[in-house]
């Protein structure tokens, strides 16, 4: 399938998605929302690609950025993914009863999707650029990161995507708020240092160094990687009690392939 906002390829078990509006510091806009939902799908069934990296194009002037965030000119339109936010905020409320927006779907996706996905973030990152980065499994920034949530600060709500609370869960609530509050954005050391990002490197050095993560991962069992995905994140949502049965309850349905353990006896 032929993407017009995105960009994709793959290597060596790794599946890189670059978000291709320059023009509009990646904005995200419905129609990268559809093509991204359906990439992701086409990247599950795909049996080549075990880890996922996202990115963002460069500027026109060749300055990086990940994601301003909504396309604000398609919102203020009344078009995009505007719709579907007025449309389905009832429904969100009560618990996504009914069908969820596009954006949120795709964020899901994301979180719920069997492979490991790694937000590469250089740039301008806010907004539903933050939060599309928190729906990663993992981030790994850039020196010249600018990350930040700018939902408060320049539109006076909070991101309708999960934002305050992805937050809270990966860096603490009072960070969480302090970056919420204020609006002001920090570089890549700093995201490190508090723990939104796992790594940082050099601006030149991002996507190798991502590219280098994401293939010694793409090197492990398959079966075992989508397994420790699924308790790690249930972890988070259960006492220690439920956490560690169903920790127990997953190993003992996935068997060591009996020639690893030879092999490992043999060391």
């Amino acid at each position: 399938m032929a993407y017009e906002t995105l960009l994709y390829e793959k290597e060596e078990g790794v599946g890189l998605i670059t978000l291709n509006r320059p023009h509009r510091l990646n904005a995200l806009s419905a129609q990268l929302f559809a093509e991204l939902e359906a990439l992701l799908d086409e990247i599950e069934k795909d049996d080549e690609v075990r880890v996922v990296i996202i990115t963002g194009a460069p500027r026109p002037d060749g300055r990086p950025c990940f994601s301003a965030g909504a396309d604000l000119k398609e919102v203020a339109e009344g078009g995009g993914i505007a719709a579907g936010i007025r449309a389905s905020t009832l429904d969100r409320v009560e618990g996504f009863v009914t069908e969820k927006g596009l954006e949120v779907r795709v964020f899901d996706k994301l979180v719920n999707m069997g492979k490991p996905s790694i937000a590469a973030i250089d740039g301008i990152c806010t907004a539903g650029g933050i939060e599309l980065a928190m729906s990663c499994d993992m981030r790994v920034c850039s020196e010249t990161a600018q990350v930040s949530d700018m939902h408060i600060r320049n539109l006076g709500i909070i991101g309708g995507a999960g934002a305050c609370t992805r937050l809270a869960r990966i860096v603490g609530p009072a960070k969480a708020l302090e970056l919420a509050l204020t609006g002001e954005p920090i570089d890549g050391n700093e995201a490190y240092r508090i723990g939104f990002a796992i790594k940082v490197f050099p601006p030149d050095k991002l996507i190798l160094g991502t590219k280098e993560l994401a293939k010694k991962m793409a090197a492990r069992r398959p079966d075992a990687v989508r397994a420790a995905k699924a308790v790690i994140y249930a972890a988070m949502d259960m006492d220690l009690h439920q956490a560690l049965r169903f920790d127990l309850l997953t190993f003992a349905c996935l068997p060591p392939p009996i020639e690893a353990v030879q092999a490992f006896a043999k060391r």
